[in-house]
């Protein structure tokens, strides 16, 4: 039975960053980026709007009664000039770690080939914080994405193939740690995720290696690497 790399419902989508493994925290922070931002597109009827590839403009102009914009981003996105923008919602994640289910984490061996399949749970506790430079805007903004996270949990589970997805906490409004006139509230939670990968034992490629060196009558090893690896 061939070992499956990939988690069969966090599939590696068209185009996506080739070091950037399915359902790594970095993926997960992306996800739930999307999926927040799905809340505040135009369509939905908030006092807030979030629209693609718009980044938001220091300053607003336009009807007083229309919705505000509000910035959605991973926080360590690389948009420095949006990062002072209010209101904002940041996705971040807090320290990752991987949990033995299995002795070694081993799920099976594939004979033939020699591949080994392992397996484990990642934990990653995830924050999301609301930022505006008004209290109770701030509040509103994480009560809107607490109660969606609770509503959309177990979709979001199934849909995406995540193992756990715990019930969302939504924290007190403070004032801001570095600028004080700003308000920011937290909406915790963690995610479990599926984590496979497999190794190939190095022994039968070493062997490749050393059986075309001597088919190949080449007497000097450091040739032979050079015209194997060099095009």
């Amino acid at each position: 039975m061939p070992l499956v790399g990939e988690p069969p419902f966090f599939p590696r989508l068209p185009g996506q960053q080739a070091d950037v493994m399915p359902a790594s925290p970095t993926a997960i922070v992306a996800l739930f980026a999307e999926i927040v931002r799905e809340r505040f597109r135009p369509a939905n009827g908030l006092a807030w709007v979030f629209s693609d590839g718009v980044t938001p403009a220091p300053t607003e102009t336009g009807d007083l009664d229309g919705p505000r914009k509000v910035l959605i981003e991973p926080a360590f996105s690389q948009h420095v000039e949006a990062r002072d923008y209010r209101p904002a919602i940041y996705i971040d994640k807090g320290d990752t770690s991987a949990e033995k289910v299995a002795l070694g984490n081993l799920a099976g061996r594939h004979l033939p080939s020699g591949l080994a399949g392992f397996y484990a749970l990642s934990l990653i506790p995830m924050d999301i914080e609301c930022v505006s430079d008004q209290r109770g805007e701030s509040a509103t903004l994480a009560d809107t994405v607490w109660f969606y996270l609770i509503a959309g949990r177990e979709q979001i589970q199934s849909t995406f193939g995540l193992h756990e997805v715990s019930l969302p906490i939504l924290g007190k409004t403070l004032p801001g740690d570095k600028d004080k006139t700003e308000w920011t509230t937290h909406v915790t939670f963690s995610v479990q995720a599926h984590l496979r990968w497999t190794t190939k034992p190095i022994a039968p490629l070493l062997a490749s290696i050393v059986l075309r060196y001597r088919e190949s009558g080449e007497t000097n090893p450091d040739v032979f690497l050079l015209e194997e690896h060099l095009p």
